[in-house]
């Protein structure tokens, strides 16, 4: 689509946001594919479904993951999205573009972990599905990254809100108890205090020890290792996606909830296939 004024309810991206829909939208056409002669019903859930539409930087609007995945067959899709202005929106380009989709959609104006407790408990063995995280911030509790590796049938991609996380890691430890209780939900653990802070060389005036938060790489290691120590398999490739500046916003992370080994090996070469034109893109930009 071309240049548009911003509404209500959207937001802004950037490259980065074009990369992860560009992601977004090769796997979910590979999936369906993969699975269209499985007789297996397929379901696609957007945790943060959003107004169906997002704008780069310089104002162009683009279609939105929700959006996405309705040029998809999925038998069933859960958008959650907790501001209504955003349903709004989302809702008049499905009535628009995807009338005859009506019926297998299913909004939930609601918290997005109270909603994904109740989608992921209704799932069966004979489903199949997709589910794409995409936090504002800190909303998404690990409790529910659990829940859904217990599933065994779904394929997931996390952007992880490194930005968000790291805003609420001061360089020195000195933390409230409600950002500690923060941290302890998105990362799943209390050992983040001890794994993410180490003692610092320089002791303070009044002799107490101080606490230095470790360096961006380490971080990064946590992250994954806190991710691989929950599913069933997680790509050792992600992509660090980053802002004009190049600060890194978020890492999209791939997993899977299945552990058998030829599902893990088709996903493992689609995921790196997908990355490898990702670079190709990037290197003509």
């Amino acid at each position: 689509m071309g240049k548009q004024t911003k509404q209500k309810g959207s937001h802004f991206g950037g490259e980065w946001t074009k990369e992860k829909l560009t992601i977004i939208d090769d796997y979910l056409q590979f999936y369906v594919k993969a699975l269209s002669r499985q007789k297996v019903k397929l379901v696609y859930i957007d945790a943060f479904a959003g107004s169906g539409k997002t704008y780069l930087a310089d104002g162009t609007e683009v279609d939105g993951s929700a959006v996405i995945s309705l040029n998809y067959d999925f038998d069933e899709y859960f958008f959650i999205e907790i501001d209504e202005d955003r349903i709004t929106s989302l809702m008049e380009i499905i009535k628009t573009r995807f009338p005859s989709k009506l019926s297998k959609i299913h909004i939930i104006n609601d918290n997005c972990n109270e909603s994904l407790k109740k989608i992921l408990a209704r799932l069966t063995v004979y489903q199949r599905g997709v589910m794409f995280l995409d936090p504002y911030a800190l909303e998404l509790d690990w409790s529910i990254l659990e829940k859904a590796n217990e599933t065994k049938i779904l394929d997931i991609w996390y952007l992880f809100p490194l930005n968000a996380l790291t805003r609420n890691l001061p360089k020195k430890k000195a933390l409230t108890d409600g950002t500690k209780a923060k941290l302890n939900a998105i990362l799943g653990t209390t050992e983040w205090e001890t794994k993410l802070y180490h003692e610092s060389q320089q002791i303070s005036l009044f002799g107490d020890v101080n606490y230095e938060r470790v360096n961006f790489d380490e971080l990064v290691a946590f992250i994954k290792e806190r991710l691989s120590s929950t599913f069933a398999y997680v790509s050792p490739k992600s992509r660090m996606l980053k802002n004009s500046k190049n600060s890194a916003l978020f890492i999209l992370f791939y997993m899977m909830t299945n552990n058998s080994s030829k599902a893990i090996g088709l996903g493992s070469k689609v995921v790196n296939d997908i990355f490898a034109k990702i670079d190709e893109m990037a290197k003509g930009n």
